[in-house]
């Protein structure tokens, strides 16, 4: 055999090697540090707005009102007291926790217990309403609800 009869075959190109690159570096546990120079800081805002003075004065007053209301159907004497104290009482409060920020939290806290105060604050004005038909809360609580007192109602017992 004569290098003649060797079948010309196309020239194959090189195989081109490439150099693996470099790996990056293993991070370090936990979140990686922010450089302050990415970006400006940014500023925590609350979406809602702060309840007013003004507005934390008149619900801390319906609020103790709803507690005097209760009082004064176990002892109207008591209850009337409470109830005459309360817009002096709702006022020092709020003045109050104007000076101190722990005190207004307690209050806001205090004042907002969900959607079952809702329904307990719907619920109530029906209940005593019943209970002052019936006979059930004395007379003086039944005007300031609204309800004709327990000798004018239908269903009242003497």
């Amino acid at each position: 055999m004569t290098t003649d009869t060797i079948l010309d075959l196309p020239e194959m190109p090189p195989i081109e090697t490439a150099v693996p690159a470099a790996e990056p570096p293993k991070r370090g546990r936990g979140r990686p540090r922010k450089n302050p120079e990415d970006k400006a800081p940014t500023q925590r805002t609350s979406a809602a707005r702060k309840p007013t003075a003004a507005s934390l004065e008149k619900r801390l007053g319906a609020s103790m009102t709803t507690v005097g209301t209760l009082v004064a159907i176990a002892s109207p004497a008591d209850g009337m007291v409470m109830l005459e104290g309360i817009p002096a009482l709702a006022s020092a409060l709020t003045k109050l926790a104007e000076e101190n920020p722990a005190v207004r939290s307690n209050l806001e806290r205090a004042l907002t217990a969900g959607a079952w105060s809702g329904v307990v604050a719907a619920t109530l004005p029906i209940v005593l309403g019943i209970m002052a038909n019936h006979g059930a809360v004395p007379k003086n609580i039944a005007a300031m609800l609204g309800v004709p007192g327990s000798s004018e109602s239908p269903g009242a017992t003497a």
